[in-house]
């Protein structure tokens, strides 16, 4: 390598010749033994990196325990060099496939360890890099398709200059990076400067090679960091237009074009992906096959773009269970091209925030001088956003910005483009100076749904002049939600919550008293009155659950992380077929429920199922699969597999939490945050006893009371190291608790180690409010072997709690108590001798004494109406009438609760109450 900071002509690989192999790549050898074996390495970048495998007729052996020595001969066998990287002596692998010294010229000339001829286990794996690898990689750029480039030999990265870089090498960087095909090639260090090495050779592509590694290379030129060369790559283009920025949307899928289908697709989708094309801002998407047909099939993918994305694949994406689009309905955008571009940037939408004008094909800021309402009509006409609502002096972006584009732009209101107007381009305004014009236009009206377990259910909030807001619960019923559900494309409504059921919002209540029809478009196309939202607070704020929330769990194992594969899709709970699991897709599931890299489908004779199955045929791809929703699959249907075809997952990692789709952490850095499944009790006398509270994606929340019962709480005490549980309590017991409801419909059995190992409804989802938040009583009988409090985030120093609670007290109380009663009824009985009455006239006396006398002390069973006092279930077990005080049912409808609560009716022991009722097992008397 040259000091001058250069590479010199890299180290070509010798030809094999009268071997007859590849050059590099895979080898064949024939061994002493008479055993035919082909050498690789896999899963790396080029066929000079990766693991080392040896395939033979019994199949493939990977190689583990493999130290520099074996490495060196491996990568002179392949022709890739000496070796660079190899895994370290210290690994802790006790035995090794095969030894060498280094100085072999074959690995025919090692020594195999016949023990180890199967491989190993994936844990002992290790990449070796010889110095024949290359690859190619985009740094500096808005999304990992755009970019600096910069190509790896060996273990060193260097920068090419932009006169070497052709079109046809460009293609062939952007697919081996798995990012489509090249749309640009600036130069001059559009991208930034790069540091370190600069390649002194040209790639010579012929464009039809996969990787950088098998193009020809030859002299290149002589540049400076300067002129480091940049790519765009997209996965998406254009076509059948007049020009690259109007057509038909196409996606490389598999090597292959293929047309996306029309499904939600919009102006904000569409002005993302103009943006990324380099083509300006969107204009419209024309239907009805305005761009033609073609002929490949049409693609599912639906994106859910907010139109401040910098590439599509950055906006959420369902390809889930999505039905096959009709012939015909392909998406297409018209872009407006960059002469005279408008967009906005650092808004919440496509159509608020700061302006931006492209000028000659170069971007700049317009500055708020003489900037007022008609010049963001103007620009909200242009683009396409409807009425400007505010004109507005935006901060100027920090360093790193943009030139500055025009210095003024005085407008009449009524100009078609804001280059009609009186504008001042002036070259002299450094960037950084001054403040920038912005808009916010009526097109920037946004619904979403936040603090939930997924984009399709949470909070609702309304985007509304330029900031967020909420909707009050005062009318709040399911035709309001259906609206809400079906602007974002989230399928039918579910659930209308009310009482901030996934924790109470900030900003303004933009609405309130809604009367949706259920067919609106939008819901500020709803009719509203009554109070208005002057009468809300936040406690008051909707909730929004849609058919189309989705979640994940593996059921039935002894760990989180094996077991049947469910999906939760419109409500309920079904199986994932087996058929068509490729590893591609069981690493991404394994991966998205925190399980580790990679995962297995095993054979179990029976499947004790919900008797729901959703999916099947799940093929992800090798692109940019994050999660499962991004998997194409069979469209949604409850009875998707036949008997046995249920799909059972052990994956490779254990998790010990429950994972599903996690938001942020909203902890300051200054303070830790608590990890995820800490659990925790809050408002009760002493750290054993309270409103329990569990931390989630970033947030303290609670747990709703229904089907809350003694196992629950068994489970809840032990956990926090308290002793066994003496009392199940509902109905906020502890008082309500705030930020989301995380769990509803816990079913314990009372043995798990943790509420994570309780089956329940997926994080979130539940219909529940916090007048409904649960609570427990434990008996601090700790034991030898229970964990501290600490484990549970219990704070503060431990008190005595009540005694009337304590099952060793019982006794006692009960003794104390009945003696009393014995005394009063002897005096009772001697006064009523001395006046000469029989005896059965006392025995009569005896039998008539009321029964609720005993239970007075007590103190822990309300009595009076149902909103007077929290239900409780309390471990008294002292006759045969409790036998069914644990697990209540579940009681009728609360009155005060706006939608769907479950709540219950509490025992009373007072005289106008009944002795049982059918909602709720009370004590007889």
């Amino acid at each position: 390598m040259a000091t001058s900071g250069r590479w010199g002509r890299p180290w070509v690989p010798r030809d094999h010749g009268a071997r007859g192999v590849r050059a590099f790549g895979n080898v064949g050898l024939c061994f002493s033994d008479g055993t035919f074996r082909e050498i690789r390495l896999v899963k790396g970048r080029s066929p000079c990196s990766g693991l080392p495998e040896i395939r033979n007729v019994n199949g493939v052996d990977r190689l583990c325990g493999l130290h520099e020595e074996e490495a060196t001969v491996f990568c002179r066998e392949l022709g890739c060099g000496p070796a660079l990287q190899a895994p370290r002596q210290d690994a802790g692998v006790v035995g090794k496939y095969m030894t060498c010294r280094g100085t072999e010229p074959t690995i025919r000339n090692c020594r195999l360890n016949n023990r180890l001829r199967r491989g190993c286990d994936f844990q002992h794996d290790a990449e070796v890099v010889c110095s024949g690898h290359m690859e190619a990689r985009l740094e500096g750029g808005e999304h990992p398709c755009a970019g600096r480039l910069e190509v790896r030999r060996g273990l060193t990265w260097g920068t090419v200059c932009d006169a070497d870089l052709d079109r046809a090498t460009a293609h062939v960087v952007c697919r081996e990076l798995q990012c489509g095909s090249a749309v640009s090639t600036p130069g001059g260090a559009h991208f930034g400067q790069g540091s370190g090495l600069m390649w002194t050779e040209a790639f010579r592509c012929a464009g039809n090679e996969s990787l950088l590694f098998h193009c020809p290379r030859g002299p290149g030129r002589q540049c400076g960091h300067h002129q480091d060369a940049g790519l765009r790559c997209s996965e998406f283009q254009l076509v059948n237009g007049s020009s690259s920025c109007e057509g038909r949307v196409e996606l490389q899928v598999q090597g292959a074009w293929a047309p996306l289908c029309a499904a939600h697709w919009d102006l904000a989708d569409a002005t993302v992906l103009c943006h990324q094309l380099n083509c300006g801002s969107a204009v419209a998407t024309p239907r009805g096959g305005h761009f033609g047909v073609g002929d490949a099939p049409i693609w599912p993918d639906v994106f859910h773009c907010v139109g401040t994305e910098p590439y599509l694949w950055n906006c959420p994406v369902t390809t889930l269970g999505a039905r096959a689009c009709a012939p015909g309905n392909a998406a297409t955008a018209v872009c407006s091209g960059l002469p005279h571009a408008l967009r906005l940037r650092d808004g919440q939408s496509r159509c608020d925030g700061r302006v931006e004008v492209s000028l000659d094909g170069v971007w700049g800021r317009v500055l708020d001088d003489a900037w007022d309402l008609r010049g963001a009509r103007v620009v909200c006409r242009q683009l396409g956003c409807g009425q400007a609502d505010r004109a507005y002096d935006a901060p100027a972006p920090g360093r790193g910005a943009l030139p500055v584009g025009l210095s003024r732009a005085l407008c009449l209101g009524t100009e078609t483009r804001l280059t009609q107007c009186n504008v001042s381009a002036s070259p002299l305004v450094p960037a950084g100076a001054s403040r920038d014009a912005g808009v916010v236009c009526s097109g920037s009206r946004r619904v979403r749904l936040a603090a939930g377990p997924h984009r399709c259910a949470g909070r609702v909030e309304v985007l509304h002049g330029g900031d967020w807001g909420t909707v009050c619960d005062d009318g709040w019923d399911l035709r309001d939600a259906q609206v809400v559900c079906r602007q974002l494309g989230c399928g039918r409504a579910l659930r209308a919550l009310g009482a901030a059921p996934f924790g109470a919002g900030a900003g303004r209540i933009w609405m309130a008293e809604l009367g949706c029809r259920g067919h609106e478009s939008a819901l500020w196309r709803c009719p509203s009155g009554g109070r208005g939202p002057r009468d809300c607070g936040h406690k008051e704020d909707a909730g929004v659950v849609c058919s189309g929330s989705v979640a994940l769990r593996l059921r039935g194992g002894t760990h989180q992380c094996a077991g049947w594969l469910d999906v939760f899709y419109n409500g309920t709970w079904g199986a994932v077929c087996s058929n068509a699991l490729k590893d591609i897709s069981l690493s991404i599931i394994c991966k998205q429920l925190g399980c580790g890299e990679q995962g297995w489908l095993e054979n179990r004779p029976v499947h004790t199922g919900v008797g729901t199955s959703w999916l099947d045929n799940i093929e992800c791809r090798k692109l940019r699969n994050s999660t499962l929703w991004q998997c194409p699959s069979a469209p949604w249907h409850p009875r998707s597999c036949a008997h046995g075809e249920e799909a059972w997952v052990t994956c490779a990692g254990l998790s010990e939490k429950m994972t599903q789709d996690s938001g942020e952490t909203n902890c300051s850095s200054a303070h830790s945050c608590p990890g995820e499944g800490m659990l925790r009790v809050r408002g009760g006398k002493d750290s054993c006893s309270g409103r329990v509270e569990l931390w989630h994606a970033g947030s303290w929340g609670t747990v709703c009371d229904d089907s809350w019962d003694l196992a629950d709480a068994e489970v809840v005490c032990r956990q926090l190291g308290c002793g066994p549980a003496v009392g199940a309590l509902a109905g906020a017991a502890f008082g309500p608790g705030s930020g989301p409801v995380w769990l509803d419909e816990v079913g314990c059995r009372g043995s798990e180690a943790s509420l994570w190992n309780c089956p329940a409804e997926p994080w979130g989802l539940g219909d529940c409010g916090h007048k409904e938040d649960a609570g427990v009583h434990c008996s601090r009988d700790r034991g030898t072997t229970a964990r501290p409090p600490a484990l549970g985030w219990a704070s503060g120093a431990p008190l005595t709690p009540p005694t009337a609670l304590k099952a060793g007290n019982l006794p006692m109380t009960f003794c104390l108590v009945l003696g009393t009663l014995l005394v009063i009824v002897s005096l009772v009985l001697g006064l009523q001798w001395f006046r000469g009455r029989r005896v059965c006239q006392g025995s009569r006396m005896l039998g008539s004494l009321p029964s609720e006398g005993v239970y007075e002390d007590i103190g822990v069973v309300p009595t009076g109406e149902k909103d007077e006092g929290p239900r409780v279930s309390l471990n008294l077990a002292l006759e045969e009438e409790y036998d069914d005080a644990g697990e209540p049912e579940q009681g009728p409808e609360e009155e005060d609760a706006p939608l769907n609560p479950a709540g219950g009716v509490p025992c009373s022991l007072g005289p106008q109450a009944p002795a049982e009722t059918e909602d709720v097992a009370c004590p007889r008397t």
